[in-house]
């Protein structure tokens, strides 16, 4: 048998002990007793030996761990669970916030660059300027520190393109013309070819393109011969001179640009600037060049005009960035919130256990000892949930970023945040040291024999009901806090969606049909539509069809056309800005969008460029006339410098944002030169086979041209409430979540509270104590700290309110509703989650618990 060497070193030494008493001339049994004196037994020397070796702290270090994975079934399942869902939500949440915020654009020093364009003081800051091509040169005279500024359009809709190449059906994309510097500013070169120059936008140069990747990939099969190939758009050859990188999707949907033509006049406003530079003061130098136009030019513009200055990743996110950011707080709260919930729990659970812990102090077991067995729990406790919150955070990013809203910008590029979970990671750590907090709280007490009795609560769990208390209070706070602005964004997506639009055929197709090309004259274009809408009309599967400038919801700018009412001409100040949403629309296109009219007629084929100049307005508007008591019908306004009899009034219709109202002006499509862009139809058959109609009378037509941007009025005004349904949903997830986490940790604090007290609880009622006094006796405490945690929550949530102000429509900060629902359903919860251990306690045989030990 292999002799075990620490056996052998020990007797070696005893040995050499005796033998030295032996030559000092003591007898056998002295030597021996002296040298057991000295070293002690064996037995027990070898222990301590063994406690201070590597190899025996390794296998206490596995003992603890076997028992920790078979104590965390018992007591840790549900904390770490709860845990687990904190982590996933904050986690997932903060992984897209990186993705679409925090993470650099592809464009080099990105803070350089930004946007300018204009407001108006007169008209509350809206943003209502869009820029001309010569004010291009006014910013670049005006702030000599920019390095390079280029235009492009405000609103990308509107400037689509139809390319045609050899057999190929022609199909149409978006377009962006710009001017020569975009790819400058942006710091990026491109991946074939060469760069629009200056040349390229005088009137008489050739025509030329630039591709996307995308387009080049799938319509010229990423062929580098593409670069020089001649394709039309429009029916006019350009040159393809060059292909985007990959990383280039600026503006966003674009997938061609062309040079942006030289147009020297002031009015042609529809550009914004995108610019580089390395100045600091680039708002106030912006504001000096748009005062300077209204002294040089003060017939174009007016003196209260701004700047709007924008750094690109701000202008890039808009409005997704202060929801994005909102969620984001409301994540983190939950994250707090779940340990603090976790934490109860943890703490609850090893106050429970304090007999245990006295029983093995009694049988001799160290301090260290049970402190490193309990923090070996915590250590699992914490693992488990990370890796469980990770999972939970991969599968809802996956969910999330398939069913976010496109307007979110770079959302398809979120990835889990190692650093994010690693933060997760150590909340969770912090939360479960708990499971130590509890076990120390016993050993500070001396009073053992207390704790093995289980009769009345220990110096320990005293203030380990301190700690509830407080986990209570904050675990109130944090819930109420994130319910309150969970139910405002609810409220206002609920206001947002009974709004009435003006659009009751929800079913409406429409698609965009940018009819150009070089024999598109004014009168050709009218002919084609109504030949178009004739055809489409007389289909047996259409019930009706019409056009208009821009479809509802197409996006947030529009065309806008000052106006000014017959009675106000006398009055008006002709500096002060009065503009309406503007509409160019053919017969029949109120009853196709479903648009009531209120009064008078709708416009007829009788309305030709050589009739009377007729115009239809908004309710709105009519409540102007009728507020200095005057019928609208038959009165006059003035619009794009004609006055115009007013024929028809219609229902109050929103075209840009569903939360966002404006006066409408519409004219009849003849009587104007602005062009018809949408084509709108509803019939018997589906959209499906709506659009396969249009698409061949259109092939009949004119075979070069080509739809694009097929949906249904219901889809559109999907895609415009998309962001807020988005975010709002997310915040119910968060606002469920913290309640689950609330009613777990007021559960665990009345449980552990009734298994401290169950002798005496079950005494009361041997004694014929009533149920629900005890109840009442039992939950108190907790309720109490519920109540003043819903206070501070309120303060909170107050707060966060008001700094997410600008996403709520239709309900206030402060809205007596909200503050009465959240008090009442966060009371609720308590009183739920208090009630069933108290019930429990208070309905439980009181022999039966008498009897155990």
């Amino acid at each position: 048998m292999r002799q075990d060497p620490i056996d052998d070193e020990l007797r070696f030494h005893f040995e050499a002990l005796e033998q030295q008493r032996l030559d000092a001339g003591d007898t056998d049994a002295e030597a021996t007793r002296y040298a057991r004196l000295k070293l002690g037994q064996i037995s027990t020397a070898r222990e301590e030996v063994l406690q201070m070796s590597l190899t025996h702290r390794l296998a206490m270090v596995i003992r603890d761990a076997r028992f920790a994975l078979r104590s965390y079934k018992k007591n840790s399942v549900w904390a770490t669970a709860i845990l687990a869902i904190g982590i996933g939500l904050s986690v997932a949440t903060f992984s897209l916030v990186e993705a679409v915020l925090l993470n650099p654009l592809p464009f080099p020093e990105q803070n350089q660059i930004h946007m300018i364009w204009k407001t108006d003081l007169q008209l509350h800051d809206q943003l209502v300027g869009e820029l001309a091509y010569v004010e291009l040169g006014d910013l670049r005279a005006g702030i000599p520190e920019l390095e390079h500024v280029a235009l492009i359009p405000a609103a990308l809709y509107g400037n689509g393109r139809v390319l045609q190449q050899g057999t190929q059906d022609p199909v149409q994309i978006e377009t962006c013309p710009t001017t020569a510097e975009l790819l400058r500013v942006l710091r990026m070169k491109p991946a074939l070819g060469r760069d629009f120059e200056a040349s390229d936008e005088d009137a008489g140069a050739a025509p030329v393109v630039m591709l996307s990747h995308n387009v080049w990939r799938e319509n010229f099969n990423a062929r580098r011969e593409a670069v020089g190939q001649m394709v039309r758009l429009n029916g006019v050859g350009h040159t393809i001179i060059g292909v985007m990188p990959p990383r280039m999707n600026f503006p966003k949907g674009a997938g061609l640009w062309v040079p942006l033509k030289t147009d020297l006049r002031r009015g042609a406003t529809w550009l914004i600037a995108v610019a580089r530079t390395k100045a600091h003061n680039l708002q106030q130098a912006a504001d000096r060049t748009f005062q300077r136009q209204s002294s040089d030019y003060p017939k174009d513009y007016t003196s209260t005009q701004r700047a709007v200055v924008t750094p690109l990743p701000e202008y890039l996110t808009g409005a997704s960035r202060s929801r994005l950011l909102v969620s984001l707080f409301a994540s983190l709260l939950l994250l707090v919130s779940a340990c603090v919930s976790a934490s109860n729990l943890f703490l609850s659970r090893t106050l429970v256990r304090r007999r245990e812990v006295a029983t093995r102090v009694s049988l001799g077991a160290s301090r260290g000892q049970i402190l490193s067995q309990f923090a070996v729990e915590a250590l699992v406790a914490a693992v488990a949930a990370t890796l469980a919150g990770g999972l939970l955070a991969a599968g809802l990013i996956r969910a999330l970023v398939s069913w976010a809203p496109p307007d979110i910008p770079r959302i398809e590029a979120a990835r889990l945040d190692p650093g994010a979970l690693a933060f997760a990671a150590c909340a969770a750590l912090l939360a479960t040291l708990a499971c130590v907090i509890g076990p120390a709280l016993v050993l500070r007490s001396r009073n053992l024999e207390s704790m093995l009795r289980e009769g009345v609560r220990t110096a320990g769990s005293r203030t380990g009901g301190r700690l509830q208390n407080a986990f209570v209070f904050a675990q109130s706070a944090l819930t109420v806090a994130i319910l309150a602005v969970g139910l405002l964004l609810f409220l206002s997506y609920r206001a947002m969606l009974r709004t009435d639009l003006g659009f009751a055929h929800r079913d409406t197709l429409t698609m965009n049909l940018a009819l150009r090309g070089p024999g598109v004259k004014l009168d050709v274009r009218r002919q084609f539509y109504k030949d178009l809408l004739d055809r489409l009309r007389s289909a047996p599967e259409v019930t009706s069809a019409a056009a208009v400038l821009l479809r509802p919801f197409e996006g947030p700018i529009g065309w806008d056309t000052e106006y000014v009412l017959d009675f106000e001409k006398a009055t008006r100040d002709p500096n002060k800005l009065t503009k309406a949403n503007f509409e160019s629309v053919t017969p029949g296109y109120f009853a196709t969008v479903g648009t009531a009219m209120a009064a008078g007629r709708d416009f007829s084929e009788h309305d030709t460029p050589e009739a009377e100049k007729v115009v239809i307005i908004s309710e709105s508007l009519a409540r102007r006339y009728r507020e200095v008591g005057r019928e609208p019908l038959n009165q006059s306004i003035v619009t794009f410098g004609e006055s115009r009899r007013i024929i028809g009034v219609t229902a109050d219709a929103r075209y840009r944002r569903v939360v966002q109202s404006a006066d409408n002006v519409y004219v009849p499509y003849t009587q104007v030169g602005v062009p018809t862009n949408y084509l709108v139809l509803r019939g018997r058959v589906s959209a499906g086979e709506l659009l396969a109609l249009v698409r061949g009378t259109l092939k009949q037509l004119d075979p070069s041209q080509a739809i694009a941007g097929e949906a249904t009025l219901g889809e559109m005004i999907d895609r415009n409430t998309a962001g807020s349904r988005f975010h709002v949903s997310i915040l119910i997830l968060f606002a469920f979540g913290a309640v689950l986490l609330a009613a777990a940790g007021i559960y665990s604090v009345v449980r552990e509270s009734i298994t401290a007290r169950r002798k005496e609880i079950a005494l009361r009622l041997a004694l014929g104590a009533g149920r629900g006094r005890l109840m009442r006796q039992t939950t108190r405490n907790a309720l109490t700290w519920v109540a003043l945690g819903e206070l501070a929550g309120l303060v909170v949530g107050l707060f966060l309110s008001r700094a997410a102000s600008d996403l709520l429509y239709g309900v206030e900060p402060g809205d007596p509703r909200v503050i009465l629902c959240v008090v009442a359903a966060m009371l609720a919860v308590a009183v739920l989650a208090a009630g069933v251990p108290a019930w429990g306690a208070a309905s439980a045989d009181p022999s039966r618990s008498l009897r155990m030990d």
